[in-house]
Order: C-alpha cells, then structure tokens, then sequence
C-alpha cells in the first residue's frame, strides 16, 4: 500500500494490505525490492522514472541499475526485458543492493564534510 521514509533517512517501513484479514500492517525496514513478474507493472514510476515505450525503467547510460535519481535503483522484470528471469532477477538486486550502499555511504561522508566546513 506504501512505503514510508524520506529522501534524507530512505525507506523506514512499509504498510501492507493483509489479504486473508482484510487489516493493515506497518513492517519495519530499510528497504524495499518489488517483484513483479513478466509484465513491467511500473504505472506507480510513470512520471517519476523513465520508461521506454514498453513501460520498462531506464537507467543512466554505463549503469545496468541506476536511475536518472540519485539513490534510486532498479532490478529485474522492470528493467530487463531480455531476459525476465528469476536468476538475473537476482544478480540485479545484488547489484543494485551495492550501488545503492555505495550511494549512502557517500551521502554520509559528504554531510560529515560539509558538518566539518560549518565548525
């Protein structure tokens, strides 16, 4: 239903809609992969993301996972309509898991030097 956070913390948690209880839950995390099968379901990222003209996300040129958005990320069925695999599916998300931990990390050290220039 929705994924909570913001762009200077990330993802914090997500609601989910119960489907057997009908009830909303809040789960606690720090990240979010969405699978979604064979057909690029990307509606939530038009206007936001890049698509190509069948619906796929594009990512930066010399990146198989970047977004045009800093931080942003993609992997799998959304982005790869070659291959549509489980298996690349996975070597994707792994990618995209240390991209975007690189990103971070990079964040962090930059507000430490920017904290360091005010004092």
């Amino acid at each position: 239903e929705e994924i909570i956070g913001s762009t200077n913390e990330g993802v914090s948690s997500i609601k989910v809609h119960l489907t057997k209880t009908k009830k909303m839950q809040e789960i606690a995390c720090k990240g979010v992969f969405i699978a979604i099968g064979h057909v690029p379901n990307t509606k939530p990222f038009k206007g936001t993301l890049s698509l190509d003209d069948a619906g796929y996300l594009l990512t930066k040129k010399g990146s198989m996972v970047q977004t045009e958005i800093p931080g942003v990320y993609v992997a799998g069925d959304c982005s790869d309509h070659i291959y549509r695999q489980a298996i690349t599916a996975a070597g994707m998300g792994c990618q995209a898991a240390n991209e975007a931990e690189r990103w971070k990390k990079n964040q962090k050290k930059k507000k430490k030097e920017r904290e360091q220039k005010k004092n």
